[in-house]
């Protein structure tokens, strides 16, 4: 089994030395001194390729570490405990990176036994958003230290596809100094990197494509298997359960905000409201959509979201053609306003007055003409303008939230 796993580690790890490698800002942030971590995160944003360095920068092609996949056919003759239990007898060995580990049956059982085991042995793993270890049964929660990775922000897609590098800013200082923060910006047609970055930015796979039908097929594939697999995995479910869940994200996709409740959805779909909560509850873990809540309210409104949101603005992109449709863009933009927001780490929730609200304040999402009238005389509360490239007073450039990440 080992032998073979490293002839495969073989060949991965020198295909990936031979393509540049774009270090996030974020994964300074990751911290692996813990016996056991893992990178938690949606289909396509980076999980692979974090792993893959993290293993060279042990030595893996040393034996110093070593890489797999937890699908991988090697593992079926003898498993994760005995892989480790052998790396630990035979080699110099110390540190196991696994690859979407929740495809691996019984595998918090198993880092248990191994963690509790060998004890000089660090674990680093991927898997999907949605994988639940505090309600484990094998006590990995006070064991695992997780972190999340998102797709790339407006201003990582600048840096990973164009070179372009701006500075990474906080929540404070956009809302202070934003007009000085814009004004300091020499980004050649940074409105149309922006408005590309809406339809094909977030996610790094597709610099591999020449074509946008590529990039198009692949989120798509990244969207289905999440639902047939991922879902379907860790939720042992049937085909015709996910055949609902993907019509609900499809219908969220194409609806706009205003238009969706729990009630209306369960009512479309022909199923109750506890399932269809259920479902969201399945989307919004795996990385497909936001949901959005009032910010004063008990534990019943993870029951009911007032409105609904595809994760990011490429999977709008992907079935609708958002720039002919005044409609759509609305959505776009208010899409990207969330995934950024949120991404940097910033509670988002529904606003009555405004589009959105986070603790420090209240946002109003539109165009370039988009006025203040309608958050007027509200504490706190500014308007994020798309087509703009410097504001002033209280209306933001919304290009500006993509700096955050």
């Amino acid at each position: 089994m080992l032998s073979k796993i490293l002839e495969t580690q073989k060949i991965i790890l020198e295909d990936f030395q031979a393509t540049p490698f774009f270090a996030r800002d974020c994964f300074a942030d990751f911290h692996l001194d813990n016996q056991i971590t893992g990178l938690m995160g949606s289909r396509g944003i980076g999980k692979t390729t974090f792993l893959l360095h993290a293993a060279i920068q042990a030595d893996a092609l040393s034996g110093n570490a070593v890489y797999l996949s937890a699908d991988s056919f090697h593992l079926s003759t003898g498993g994760l405990l005995a892989l480790a239990d052998q790396l630990y007898k035979e080699t110099d060995c110390r540190m196991l990176c696994i690859d979407e580990i929740h495809k691996y049956p019984n595998w918090q059982q198993e880092l248990k036994n191994i963690a509790d085991t060998y004890r000089q042995f660090k674990i680093l793993f991927t898997s999907s958003s949605m994988i639940d270890i505090v309600s484990s049964a094998y006590d990995l929660s006070r064991r695992v230290t997780l972190h999340h990775l998102y797709g790339l922000s407006f201003r990582e897609y600048l840096a990973f596809y164009h070179d372009i590098h701006c500075p990474r800013i906080t929540l404070d200082e956009l809302l202070t100094s934003h007009i000085s923060i814009a004004n300091a910006l020499k980004v050649p047609q940074l409105l149309k990197h922006f408005h590309h970055y809406f339809s094909f930015g977030y996610y790094p796979f597709f610099k591999i494509f020449t074509h946008n039908f590529g990039k198009t097929q692949a989120i798509e594939n990244a969207t289905q298997k999440t639902i047939y697999e991922d879902i379907a995995t860790l939720h042992n479910l049937r085909t015709p359960t996910l055949l609902v869940i993907e019509k609900l994200f499809q219908y969220i996709t194409h609806s706009l905000p205003g238009e969706m409740s729990v009630s209306k959805l369960a009512s479309h779909l022909g199923k109750d409201f506890d399932s269809v909560s259920t479902y969201l509850d399945y989307l919004e873990k795996s990385g497909l959509i936001h949901c959005l809540y009032p910010m004063q309210s008990g534990k019943a409104r993870l029951r009911n979201p007032l409105k609904m949101y595809p994760e990011n603005s490429n999977l709008i992109y992907t079935s609708i053609r958002a720039e002919k449709d005044d409609a759509v863009i609305g959505k776009v933009r208010e899409t990207f306003a969330i995934n950024q927001l949120h991404n940097a780490g910033h509670a988002v929730f529904y606003s009555k007055v405004g589009d959105i609200q986070i603790k420090e304040a209240i946002f109003e999402i539109g165009g370039r003409n988009k006025t203040d009238k309608q958050i007027k005389g509200v504490y706190n509360a500014y308007v994020l303008a798309d087509g703009i490239l410097s504001g002033n007073k209280n209306i933001i450039p919304l290009f500006l939230l993509g700096l955050l990440g």
